[in-house]
């Protein structure tokens, strides 16, 4: 064989060589740049979120605040009333009824704040040093589509299944089977609940709309859609304290 056709036929086989085969290393790091860098995402401090929440019931607004100290607090609006409140504060967790009752949180709702803190604060990245298990199931079809399938582990033992875009590597739904308001009821439904509206905020991308189903009944839950967001804001000083009741 000639030199140069000896040369051309090696560089033909090594563009055929397969693509390096998919690991959680790997996913975890195309999902981190898509969403802005690591560095980026570590650098989130503190969040303030505005919603509209949705469900078959009612519709309100709420206010969502957290700090990587671990303290949050959602304040749930009817119009300009206040009619709840659930937080994480240096005393633990705690609730605000309507009427200015204060109560513990139920253990089951504790949990899912802290597992809420982490969700919206740090990156996929920095889970199995804060005792996360991150799993790559493998390839899914899921809803039409293909997918990366990954299962998260808390370490309270909660389990979500993350189905990540293999083109944008985006987490575009989560299954996991849960009450959606533990200390409201504590019914555990399987559940679907699909991300969309990605935008960059302050050099990060999240997700700025969720649709939650019900997957033996088809029935929507919930709906939520983010109406403004602030990264790295000024957070009040002693809003996280439990307050006595009104």
């Amino acid at each position: 064989m000639k030199p140069a056709f000896a040369a051309l036929t090696a560089l033909a086989f090594a563009g055929c060589a397969p693509a390096p085969a998919m690991t959680i290393e790997r996913l975890l790091d195309a999902h981190a740049e898509a969403r802005g860098g690591k560095q980026a995402l570590e650098n989130i401090r503190t969040i303030i979120v505005d919603l509209e929440i949705v469900e078959p019931d009612f519709t309100v607004t709420g206010r969502y605040r957290a700090s990587r100290d671990g303290q949050m607090r959602i304040d749930v609006y009817a119009g300009e009333d206040r009619v709840f409140t659930e937080a994480l504060g240096p005393d633990g967790g705690w609730q605000m009824f309507g009427d200015g009752e204060v109560a513990d949180l139920s253990p089951d709702g504790d949990a899912a704040l802290q597992r809420g803190v982490i969700g919206n604060l740090y990156g996929l990245h920095e889970l199995p040093a804060l005792g996360y298990e991150l799993t790559l199931i493998g390839e899914s079809k899921r809803n039409g589509g293909q997918f990366w399938e990954v299962e998260q582990t808390a370490p309270d033992g909660f389990s979500v299944h993350l189905f990540f875009d293999k083109d944008t590597f985006l987490i575009t739904s989560t299954v996991a089977t849960s009450a959606l308001h533990p200390d409201i009821d504590s019914t555990e439904v399987r559940q679907e609940t699909f991300n969309s509206g990605h935008r960059e905020i302050e050099g990060v991308v999240f997700s700025h709309k969720s649709e939650t189903r019900n997957l033996d009944t088809g029935e929507i839950m919930q709906e939520t859609t983010v109406t403004a967001r602030q990264v790295n804001a000024v957070l009040e000083p002693g809003q996280f304290d439990r307050p006595q009741a009104e």
